[in-house]
């Protein structure tokens, strides 16, 4: 049995990766604002990397905190937009959707525009978090939208469909919940990184990549836990 489940990557790419990160995290370190709304400094830079088009996984631990910090001063529901130059399947109709990963979205649709038009989001959001005051472009109004939030595609309009047509296919996502496969992250490594300023930084790559892998590994072992 060659045990093809296993986790045996043997993460050859992370030199590269860990000096990029950490470069990204050294200008996220100098350029975050200072934090407010309970916020620590940790979850500022993470923010700041995030709208400077940083994407790791590394990030999704704090960015799931600091979202959820937020939410709580924040304490509502925002209607915002997001443009993308990708066409997506139009069989969609009363679907529950999830976005997949944490996604940027704008509460001026003008700007949401500027990303793409080919398809494109009205989004009732209530688990996301205005995050203007700490991105690196507050100019675009942003709004980060966690991937545990449900959606129902309530409407799918074409530009003969809108009244106001700023988009070739728009699809109106209406909040219908909160759904996550990986409880067992968010709730065991989760608490750990959270209460551990040391190895929040590590987590970031300041220092080692020890946890980096650690990271994956605990990742992957979830997913497969949790189906």
């Amino acid at each position: 049995d060659m045990a093809l489940n296993s986790v045996d990557d043997q993460y050859d790419w992370k030199e590269m990766f860990l000096n990029e990160l950490n470069l990204d995290y050294q200008e996220g370190e100098k350029n975050a604002k200072k934090p407010e709304d309970n916020l620590k400094n940790i979850h500022s830079v993470s923010i700041y990397m995030y709208t400077n088009n940083n994407s790791d996984y590394s990030l999704h631990f704090l960015l799931t905190d600091a979202t959820k910090i937020l939410k709580k001063t924040q304490n509502k529901c925002y209607l915002t937009y997001r443009g993308t130059p990708v066409e997506f399947d139009n069989d969609v109709l009363n679907k529950e959707i999830r976005l997949g990963s944490f996604t940027s979205s704008s509460l001026n649709r003008k700007v949401a525009q500027h990303f793409g038009t080919r398809s494109c989001f009205e989004i009732e959001t209530c688990e996301g978090a205005d995050v203007i005051k700490y991105s690196k472009y507050p100019e675009q109004k942003e709004v980060l939208i966690p991937p545990y939030e449900t959606f129902k595609v309530s409407a799918v309009k074409k530009r003969a469909d809108q009244k106001d047509p700023w988009c070739d296919i728009v699809y109106i996502l209406k909040k219908t919940g909160g759904k996550s496969y990986l409880n067992c992250l968010s709730n065991n490594l989760f608490l750990f990184l959270k209460n551990n300023t040391f190895v929040q930084e590590l987590v970031i790559c300041r220092i080692s990549s020890k946890i980096i892998v650690f990271t994956c590994n605990f990742c992957n072992f979830c997913q497969k836990q949790a189906f």
